[in-house]
């Protein structure tokens, strides 16, 4: 590759949160490239497949409650193991005390200053996060320049698109940042779902559904040894879907704007197709 990918995976909670980006960022690095996994999520759990067992790995936000951003180097907050992937873990909540966005601002304020996303440390960079609230320090990937391309992760939920359409927003908002969303990435609830109600709302989107990810229990499976399908069994045919999706997006340029919904008009859609 030449030019470094900066790719954000958006998605509501409980859509396997952090599996589609875990099984991504294995899959760039067994095409040898360079990758850096960002987890921004409350649990700090999105890294924990790769992680070697190591769940509670220092959050950058931990670090830097008692540390001046100026006093932070790459090595103090990358973590790397498995497939030499390299991988940070935001931050962990205290209930009551922290706010998230302004957290997650502030890590993306280190990023800048120690240079940790120059082009020469990483071919593919992975920000995995929440997006049932886009808040302003969710946004931060988008407004900070850090990011090109989004990818949304749905499933065929009211509450999953409703967070999709939310998202969207922050893009057309965050577009003078040359953000663009890519496309949308289905991961059903069950694999006999109905698709055409999430098919027209994407399109309602100005985009489509580019992928679909099916419920796998080889993928349960691996999980519960804390690991990927890609080391738990990696001839298993259900990773052959991550292996294409990874392709894809190295060679996706697209570059949409979407068009989004006002909350009545979604309401209505909602209604029209549910009720």
């Amino acid at each position: 590759m030449n030019l470094m990918k900066k790719i954000v995976i958006y998605w509501k909670w409980g859509i396997w949160k952090s599996t589609t980006a875990t099984h991504l960022a294995v899959s760039f690095a067994k095409k040898w490239l360079k990758v850096l996994q960002v987890g921004c999520d409350p649990k700090h759990d999105s890294c924990k497949r790769i992680l070697n067992w190591v769940k509670d790995i220092p959050t950058v936000i931990e670090m830097s409650k008692n540390r001046d951003i100026f006093d932070f180097t790459k090595d103090m907050i990358v973590h790397k193991w498995r497939f030499w992937i390299d991988c940070i873990e935001a931050w962990w909540p205290i209930a009551w005390l922290w706010c998230a966005g302004r957290w997650i601002s502030l890590m993306f304020e280190i990023f800048e200053e120690i240079e940790l996303l120059d082009e020469s440390n990483y071919d593919v960079v992975i920000f995995d996060v929440l997006g049932d609230v886009v808040c302003w320090g969710f946004a931060s990937p988008l407004k900070m320049w850090f990011a090109d391309q989004v990818y949304i992760v749905m499933s065929e939920e009211i509450m999953s698109m409703y967070a999709a359409n939310n998202i969207s927003k922050a893009i057309v908002n965050y577009s003078r940042n040359w953000i663009w969303l890519s496309w949308i990435i289905l991961n059903l609830r069950s694999n006999e779902s109905d698709k055409k109600v999430v098919e027209e709302f994407s399109k309602k989107l100005w985009t489509e559904i580019v992928w679909i990810v099916p419920r796998s229990e080889w993928i349960l499976q691996a999980e519960k040894k804390n690991m990927t399908l890609f080391e738990f069994n990696e001839n298993h045919k259900d990773l052959e879907v991550y292996k294409k999706l990874s392709d894809f997006i190295l060679k996706n340029e697209e570059k949409i704007i979407p068009i989004t919904f006002e909350d009545r008009e979604f309401d209505d859609f909602i209604y029209d197709k549910f009720y």
